[in-house]
């Protein structure tokens, strides 16, 4: 097969084979792969030069999805995989790993406690959200059991804002109850968190 080259939209080079359209790529792309212009090529030859080009924009798009804010890996890989093969979401994602742009324990710390802080999620939304962001199980357990945080407060906090009205009536309290539930408190832990506050008594012990 014969590779030639022509000048495309936006300084980039599209690509021929025997005179049928490939791909564009960018100069840069082009000058490393050290062709020239109607040389011959094989097949295996030409599957190199496409992953090799494939890679490269899976990574630039990578580098994108980075400087918006920060991924996991799992989650950098699965945005990819909506443009681009399992091949070159790997390269891409392991790339990222190994420059330093990526680390799933740096990003689980932090964004663990920023639901804590910012949402005021209890332990099992926190989970959720770990989870939901492709982070291990094992990794979950680590981060959620070393995050320093004042759920108690978090509880208070979040009543102070949104439920201090509920508190003078039993069907007040149990709408209290199962938003803070959702926000990922226990039971147990409203419970101890609101312990300092005045509940009028109505027969019953739950909120």
């Amino acid at each position: 097969m014969i590779l030639q080259s022509e000048p495309a939209k936006g300084g980039k080079i599209a690509l021929y084979l025997d005179g049928e359209y490939r791909m564009t790529v960018d100069p840069d792309t082009w000058y490393s792969l050290s062709l020239s212009d109607g040389c011959e090529i094989g097949d295996d030859e030409w599957q190199e030069i496409e992953f090799t080009v494939s890679s490269r924009q899976a990574y630039a798009q990578a580098l994108r999805f980075l400087t918006l804010r920060a991924h996991s890996a799992e989650e950098l890989y699965q945005k990819l995989l909506k443009k681009h093969s399992p091949a070159c979401a790997s390269f891409a994602v392991e790339r990222c790993r190994e420059l330093g742009f990526i680390d799933d324990v740096d990003f689980a710390s932090r964004y663990a406690l920023e639901l804590a802080e910012r949402k005021h999620y209890g332990p099992s939304r926190i989970r959720q959200e770990l989870y939901a962001k492709g982070i291990s199980r094992e990794l979950i357990d680590e981060t959620v059991s070393h995050l320093e945080f004042d759920y108690a407060q978090s509880v208070r906090d979040t009543v102070e804002k949104k439920y201090r009205d509920c508190l003078d009536s039993e069907k007040g309290r149990r709408k209290m109850t199962a938003g803070l539930m959702r926000l990922g408190f226990t039971y147990a832990d409203i419970k101890t968190a609101l312990a300092d506050y005045e509940i009028p008594e109505d027969g019953t012990d739950e909120y």
